[in-house]
Protein backbone atom coordinates (compact mmCIF):
# COMPACT_ATOMS: atom_id res chain seq x y z
CA UNK A 1 0.00 0.00 0.00
CA UNK A 2 1.46 3.25 -0.91
CA UNK A 3 0.83 7.44 -0.05
CA UNK A 4 -1.77 7.89 -2.83
CA UNK A 5 -3.45 5.00 -1.60
CA UNK A 6 -3.59 5.74 1.96
CA UNK A 7 -4.68 9.28 1.44
CA UNK A 8 -7.92 7.43 -0.79
CA UNK A 9 -8.64 5.65 2.07
CA UNK A 10 -8.56 8.85 5.01
CA UNK A 11 -10.68 10.93 2.10
CA UNK A 12 -13.36 8.26 1.94
CA UNK A 13 -13.53 8.30 6.01
CA UNK A 14 -13.53 12.31 5.74
CA UNK A 15 -16.62 12.10 2.92
CA UNK A 16 -18.85 9.29 4.97
CA UNK A 17 -18.09 10.07 8.81
CA UNK A 18 -17.07 13.82 8.85
CA UNK A 19 -14.33 12.91 11.27
CA UNK A 20 -12.39 15.62 13.81
CA UNK A 21 -9.39 13.58 12.91
CA UNK A 22 -7.46 10.93 11.02
CA UNK A 23 -4.21 9.45 12.32
CA UNK A 24 -2.20 6.32 11.12
CA UNK A 25 -0.12 5.06 13.44
CA UNK A 26 2.09 1.65 13.88
CA UNK A 27 4.54 -0.11 11.41
CA UNK A 28 3.38 2.00 8.60
CA UNK A 29 3.50 5.40 10.38
CA UNK A 30 6.85 4.85 12.16
CA UNK A 31 8.16 3.43 8.51
CA UNK A 32 8.67 0.33 9.80
CA UNK A 33 5.94 -1.55 7.11
CA UNK A 34 6.57 -4.09 5.60
CA UNK A 35 4.28 -5.98 2.32
CA UNK A 36 2.34 -7.43 4.73
CA UNK A 37 1.72 -5.04 7.42
CA UNK A 38 -1.68 -3.73 8.35
CA UNK A 39 -2.90 -0.36 8.21
CA UNK A 40 -3.63 1.05 11.37
CA UNK A 41 -6.07 3.81 12.07
CA UNK A 42 -7.36 6.08 14.92
CA UNK A 43 -10.49 8.28 13.98
CA UNK A 44 -11.69 10.75 16.40
CA UNK A 45 -15.42 11.58 15.59
CA UNK A 46 -19.10 12.17 17.34
CA UNK A 47 -20.45 9.39 17.38
CA UNK A 48 -23.68 7.59 19.36
CA UNK A 49 -22.67 4.10 18.33
CA UNK A 50 -20.90 1.47 20.90
CA UNK A 51 -17.76 1.42 19.88
CA UNK A 52 -17.59 -2.33 18.32
CA UNK A 53 -20.07 -0.47 15.62
CA UNK A 54 -18.11 2.05 15.15
CA UNK A 55 -15.11 0.62 13.68
CA UNK A 56 -17.14 -1.72 11.61
CA UNK A 57 -19.02 1.02 9.84
CA UNK A 58 -15.83 2.22 8.68
CA UNK A 59 -14.90 -1.36 7.77
CA UNK A 60 -17.86 -1.68 5.39
CA UNK A 61 -17.38 1.21 3.74
CA UNK A 62 -14.23 -0.67 2.20
CA UNK A 63 -15.86 -3.52 1.50
CA UNK A 64 -13.84 -6.97 0.36
CA UNK A 65 -10.12 -5.87 -0.08
CA UNK A 66 -6.93 -7.49 -0.35
CA UNK A 67 -5.23 -5.34 2.89
CA UNK A 68 -5.77 -5.69 6.35
CA UNK A 69 -6.92 -2.50 8.25
CA UNK A 70 -7.60 -1.89 12.11
CA UNK A 71 -9.36 0.68 12.84
CA UNK A 72 -10.34 2.68 16.40
CA UNK A 73 -13.06 5.14 16.68
CA UNK A 74 -12.91 7.48 20.24
CA UNK A 75 -14.90 9.95 20.58
CA UNK A 76 -13.55 13.76 21.23
CA UNK A 77 -14.45 12.85 25.20
CA UNK A 78 -12.73 9.72 24.93
CA UNK A 79 -9.54 11.29 23.69
CA UNK A 80 -9.41 13.99 26.58
CA UNK A 81 -10.28 11.36 29.17
CA UNK A 82 -7.44 8.80 27.85
CA UNK A 83 -5.06 11.22 27.42
CA UNK A 84 -5.18 11.53 31.54
CA UNK A 85 -3.85 7.71 31.30
CA UNK A 86 0.43 7.17 30.87
CA UNK A 87 0.18 4.26 29.01
CA UNK A 88 -3.24 4.83 27.24
CA UNK A 89 -3.60 4.21 23.12
CA UNK A 90 -4.58 7.22 22.67
CA UNK A 91 -1.00 8.93 23.85
CA UNK A 92 0.57 6.12 21.54
CA UNK A 93 -1.09 7.04 18.86
CA UNK A 94 -0.31 10.91 19.06
CA UNK A 95 3.22 10.41 19.98
CA UNK A 96 3.79 8.35 16.94
CA UNK A 97 1.21 8.56 14.53
CA UNK A 98 0.87 10.61 11.44
CA UNK A 99 -1.94 12.95 10.74
CA UNK A 100 -3.73 12.02 8.08
CA UNK A 101 -6.71 14.72 7.96
CA UNK A 102 -7.60 17.50 10.88
CA UNK A 103 -10.54 18.74 10.74
CA UNK A 104 -9.91 22.95 10.12
CA UNK A 105 -10.47 25.00 13.33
Amino acid sequence: MNDPQIEEIAKKIVERFHPRRIVMFGSRARGQDTEGSDLDLMVEMETEEAPPRRAMAIDALFGLRDWAMDVFVYTPREVAEQRKYRNSLIRQIESEGKVLYEQPG
